[in-house]
């Protein structure tokens, strides 16, 4: 119940924050650069630190990490819930990422070590569709409370749960850590914590920064591009590199999650703003709208993965790709001169591609990978996702800034800045189809 708790815990608060947008518009006045770094803050802080987690719970017990990152996570988001202003809303949020990135992969840890051979498949498909259900519902709660309540109550009501979980796990939690833990790669962990940090920074404030905001993007590029070369020579490495190059199948399930969680958080925001400036639309019909994006995953996922056994994992992840493609094309070019209702044609084809790449890709990265490798496979899998959602978010909030301005008030400019973010978006899933098969092809 612990981990199932922290899995949905997560997974809402990763989309329920961006119905709240609007309303943090209205109370701090803030322009749309500094509205996305609620969410690019905690993304951030989930990609860069999920890595180290593992090891760090190796070293000290996955039950004490566990409980630590539920109360980061719990006190982080009283003082979201309290905060004065913008900027410290950031910082807490940041910190509640902290807390995430310390939560998520013991989640899934604690399920398959603590529940018996028997019931395992059972006990990690409910975290997976508990995780999927609030990660879609978590934009409708979102609404239907804004429609109330103060955006600070979305904070407030995570204490109970946090508390909740904290409870369980201290009762029911085994202790546990490895006897011979691998040491935590403090070289690895800078290069990758400060080359994501500045590449995001200046993705983000290119709008506000000009071309200026080229020296973070390739001070990033070059601390990433270091962080490799030292992976590759490490003995015991943070982020297994070497892994990655000589696994085909293992690269093409990276490259399509990163994709399809790019546009999905991509999407979010940005629909959101969307519907509620440039449409007009409430916090409740834009979270409805939001959560029909998503509605698809949590229905379709065991017959996606049904599937997956049967007739294998690459023709429904590029299929899915495909149709990820046409929904945000969909959405780029028809909804902004038709309306809310052109809207449903488009998110219906994007909430059916989505657990058509999600599960099938998850379960290909394990395909050819032996099987105690598996670890660290399953370790890329979800930073991938981690990253795409960062990216996603950064890179589309960019180009929708870029094409409208930082101004929210403009509804005409705000309609080309979402079409052309959807558009990036289905760009990039376009580009993954190809990747995936390319690389597909040249392993055979």
């Amino acid at each position: 119940m612990c981990t199932l708790t922290v899995n949905m815990l997560l997974f809402f608060d990763q989309t329920s924050v961006a119905v709240a947008l609007s309303a943090l518009q209205r109370e701090f006045g803030a322009s749309a650069t500094r509205l996305q770094w609620t969410i690019t803050a905690y993304l951030l802080a989930l990609s860069v630190l999920m890595v180290a987690a593992g090891r760090l719970a190796d070293r000290f017990g996955r039950r004490r990490m566990l409980l630590a990152g539920l109360a980061v996570f719990g006190l982080a988001s009283a003082a979201c819930a309290a905060a004065p202003g913008l900027d410290f809303l950031i910082g807490a949020r940041f910190a509640q990422g902290v807390g995430g990135a310390i939560m998520q992969p013991l989640a899934l840890a604690a399920t398959s070590r603590d529940v018996g051979a028997r019931h395992r498949g059972w006990a990690v498909g409910l975290l997976s569709t508990g995780g999927t259900t609030f990660l879609t519902a978590g934009p409708l709660i979102s609404g239907a409370l804004l429609e109330v309540a103060s955006w600070r109550w979305l904070f407030v009501m995570n204490l109970p749960v946090v508390v909740f979980a904290f409870h369980q796990g201290r009762r029911w939690l085994l202790p546990s850590r490895e006897p011979d833990p691998r040491p935590v790669e403090a070289g690895a962990l800078v290069l990758l914590s400060s080359g994501l940090a500045t590449l995001v920074v200046g993705v983000a404030q290119f709008t506000d920064w000009g071309w200026a905001a080229l020296v973070p993007v390739l001070a990033g590029v070059l601390l990433l591009g270091l962080l490799v070369r030292y992976e590759l020579r490490s003995p015991h490495p943070l982020v297994p590199v070497a892994l990655m190059v000589r696994n085909r199948a293992l690269v093409a399930s990276l490259v399509a999650l990163f994709a399809i969680q790019f546009a999905v958080l991509g999407n979010a925001v940005y629909l959101v703003l969307f519907l509620q400036h440039g449409l007009g639309e409430s916090a409740f019909t834009a979270g409805l709208v939001l959560a029909l994006a998503g509605i698809f995953t949590p229905l379709l996922s065991l017959t996606t993965g049904t599937l997956t056994d049967r007739h294998g994992p690459w023709k429904l992840v590029v299929g899915g790709l495909v149709l990820a493609t046409a929904g945000l094309c969909w959405l780029g070019m028809l909804a902004p001169r038709a309306g809310l209702l052109a809207l449903v044609p488009g998110l219906l084809a994007f909430s059916l591609s989505r657990p058509a790449v999600f599960t099938p890709a998850s379960t290909g990265a394990f395909t050819t990978t032996p099987v105690e490798r598996r670890g660290l496979a399953s370790g890329l899998v979800t930073e991938a996702r981690q990253l795409g959602g960062l990216f996603g978010v950064a890179v589309c909030g960019a180009v929708f800034i870029a094409v409208h301005g930082t101004d929210l008030t403009e509804p005409a400019r705000l309609a080309g800045g979402f079409e052309a973010a959807m558009l990036l978006a289905s760009a990039v899933t376009a580009v993954a189809a190809l990747a995936v098969t390319a690389v597909l092809r040249k392993g055979r």
